[in-house]
């Protein structure tokens, strides 16, 4: 059973991602969006320990929110949890790209 409350689309869109690592270091680093939804996002790439709980800053083209990293997974993806109204895209979009992507 899926726990999610939001639709996930699957994409591949570069980001910036910026922060503290898990040594207390600020970071910049550039990153993948993998997957995104009106509550979170999941980024690949980013080469630094970070800490489950860590605030994050992302920076998609013009837009940028702050996440708080709620998991990490073997391979190092970070799922992050949205915590400003800024989702990058518009929630009706992706719903409609989350219908789209079942029916296949």
């Amino acid at each position: 059973m899926d726990r999610r409350h939001n639709a996930r689309v699957s994409v591949q869109l570069p980001a910036q991602v910026w922060g503290m690592n898990a040594s207390g270091q600020a970071f910049t680093d550039s990153t993948l969006v993998v997957s995104m939804s009106a509550g979170g996002i999941v980024l690949r790439g980013v080469h630094r320990r970070i800490r489950i709980g860590e605030l994050l800053h992302v920076r998609m083209e013009n837009s940028c929110a702050e996440f708080r990293v709620t998991w990490i997974s073997d391979s190092g993806d970070l799922g992050l949890q949205n915590l400003t109204a800024e989702t990058f895209l518009p929630k009706a979009v992706l719903l409609h790209c989350a219908q789209a992507a079942a029916a296949c």
